[in-house]
């Protein structure tokens, strides 16, 4: 290899330690849990609009695979399958926040 030259494309490798792997899937999975519940447990003693709900419950889900692709991504060591995790992660995560903002702007206009 020449000197000065970096493998990889010129992007570092972001090597974990083994363990931390497994705190970033147990941390990203109770985060989103707790998330879960805490939008069930709101729905139950408030009953607030059902599409509202549905909406917060997709943004859930799609937010929650969004974040999954993600940690393929960084558990993943081919640079292709890497950027292809990443790319669905960032088009998930979009239509999450736009979920999300359809059901705050639901919620706001029935409150109104």
């Amino acid at each position: 290899m020449k000197e000065g030259i970096i493998p990889n494309g010129g992007m570092p490798n972001m090597l974990l330690k083994e363990e931390v792997y497994k705190m970033l899937n147990w941390g990203f999975g109770s985060v989103m849990a707790t998330q879960f519940i805490f939008v069930i447990g709101l729905w139950l003693n408030h009953k607030f609009d059902a599409r509202s709900f549905v909406y917060i419950i997709i943004y859930l889900a799609l937010f929650t695979f969004a974040g999954y692709s993600l940690l393929m991504a960084i558990n993943t060591t081919g640079s292709e399958e890497a950027s292809f995790n990443l790319t669905i992660a960032g088009i998930l995560w979009v239509l999450s926040v736009l979920f999300l903002l359809l059901s705050i702007f639901r919620l706001v206009r029935i409150r109104k």
